[in-house]
């Protein structure tokens, strides 16, 4: 009995193996290549993406460009024109008589006080006009002629300091910004690159601080008639009030809710995601870990090599948004005007068609497993009803083999089956053809 047992389990286990094993080998097989097939999409999916922010951002680079290289020329030619109307005014020179200023640094706020020479166009001098309402010789002409801000200046002293005589360009106040300057030496102690080329004879053109803004501007050395520098005239128009080119970048989309942005050296938005933060102060701005992110990212900015895309991942959260979430940004440093521009999108949107797949991938694989465990349950029952009826007509003529064998010849033949008789009468038929073979082998070894 207890052998007749130990068959069944054979049975069993061997059914069930025949059963789930291929099962499990095609199961493992499928897992192992649904997770290559998954870490091969991930990272195509992850370098497409970086792909499409790094093409952004390139596109935005070189749209930045082009904008500086068409105002610059657009400059340039305003610049004539201011020339050309200054000709014909009869030219810049100062006379003999002075005038008091009250002289304000732009960039400090500190005032200091100035006996000036009084600064003549033709034979009349400039005034000290600061209502925007009072016409202006030559600034106002240039305006209404080109549209961009004008400005004449007048040395101060031998450094080169240069002192607004006559101007457009407002405070913001709204009255001509006037008795302002631009020091030589600019708060970092570096020379002001305007005033330095300047007193070098060579007109200025590129980007420039103008009172409280930033501009695109050309200026070029005022002489006297002994060719001495005795100011410079300027012509400018404010980087952002480019409105085509901040439009252009306000509507780029990265994913689903990413977007471009653009900071400058000090960590001040200068475009942000639909202008709701424009000149918003941001550089205190902290992680989770107390790292000044912003400034980070500036830092980094400022030393790529022109043309090098930076990263920089960092929890963020926009005006409105119930929390912040983690965000990958890549980014550009624009030497020319300063700014660091970047394009970026929330990691999980980044990451989407990844996460997807990934749990696409768990879904199948725990279907896999399912199917696995109740194949192998299904197996262990089917192959148990095999087994016993299998085993049954063995323990049968097992059983009567014990008997026979013990000489109880109680057993009377009406008691087994037909099937048990034919059983029996094959093994005996066994046994007889056995008996046989080996008497025959023994009369063999006789007659030897």
């Amino acid at each position: 009995m207890f052998g007749t047992m130990k068959l069944q389990l054979k049975l069993v286990i061997i059914g069930c193996l025949l059963v789930v094993l291929p099962q499990t080998i095609v199961g493992f097989i499928t897992f192992f290549q649904n997770k290559s097939t998954l870490k091969a999409t991930v990272e195509e999916t992850t370098r497409l993406a970086y792909a499409d922010l790094d093409y952004k951002l390139k596109a935005l680079y070189i749209l930045i460009a082009s904008h500086q290289e068409v105002i610059e020329k657009n400059i340039k030619s305003a610049l004539n024109v201011a020339r050309e109307i200054v000709s014909h005014g009869g030219g810049f020179s100062t006379d003999e008589r002075t005038v008091s200023w009250d002289a304000i640094n732009q960039f400090s706020l500190a005032t200091s006080r100035h006996e000036l020479p009084r600064m003549k166009l033709g034979n009349s001098w400039l005034g000290q006009v600061s209502d925007p309402n009072t016409p202006v010789p030559v600034v106002d002409r240039v305006q209404e002629t080109v549209s961009v801000t004008c400005t004449i200046f007048q040395r101060m002293n031998v450094s080169g300091d240069m002192l607004r005589v006559a101007t457009n360009v407002t405070k913001k106040d709204g009255t001509r910004a006037i008795g302002t300057f631009i020091p030589s030496v600019n708060p970092d102690g570096k020379p002001n690159p305007v005033i330095a080329s300047v007193m070098k004879g060579e007109t200025f053109t590129g980007r420039a601080y103008v009172v409280n803004n930033w501009y695109i501007a050309s200026y070029e050395p005022i002489r006297d008639a002994g060719n001495k520098i005795i100011g410079m005239l300027y012509v400018g128009i404010p980087i952002e009030s480019v409105k085509s080119l901040r439009q252009s970048i306000m509507e780029i989309q990265v994913g689903k809710t990413g977007y471009a942005w653009v900071l400058d050296s000090k960590g001040y938005y200068v475009i942000s995601k639909d202008g709701k933060r424009d000149g918003e102060d941001i550089s205190a701005a902290k992680d989770d870990d107390g790292n000044l992110f912003v400034m980070e990212m500036v830092n980094k900015a400022k030393v790529l090599k022109p043309g090098e895309i930076g990263e920089q991942k960092y929890p963020w959260k926009n005006i409105g948004e119930p929390k912040a979430r983690m965000k990958v940004s890549r980014f550009i440093y624009y030497a020319p005007w300063d700014w660091t521009i970047g394009v970026g999108t929330y990691t999980d949107e980044f990451m989407d068609t990844a996460i997807r797949l990934e749990a696409s991938a768990k879904e199948s694989s725990i279907t896999l497993f399912s199917v696995l465990i109740v194949s192998l349950a299904a197996a262990v029952l089917i192959w148990m009803v095999v087994a016993k009826r299998i085993t049954q007509p063995i323990i049968k003529l097992t059983d009567a083999a014990e008997k026979m064998s013990m000489g109880d010849l109680s057993m009377k033949i009406d008691t087994l089956s037909m099937d048990e008789i034919g059983t029996l009468a094959k093994a005996i038929k066994r046994m007889q053809n056995s008996l046989k073979m080996a008497m025959d082998r023994v009369q063999k070894q006789k007659q030897a």
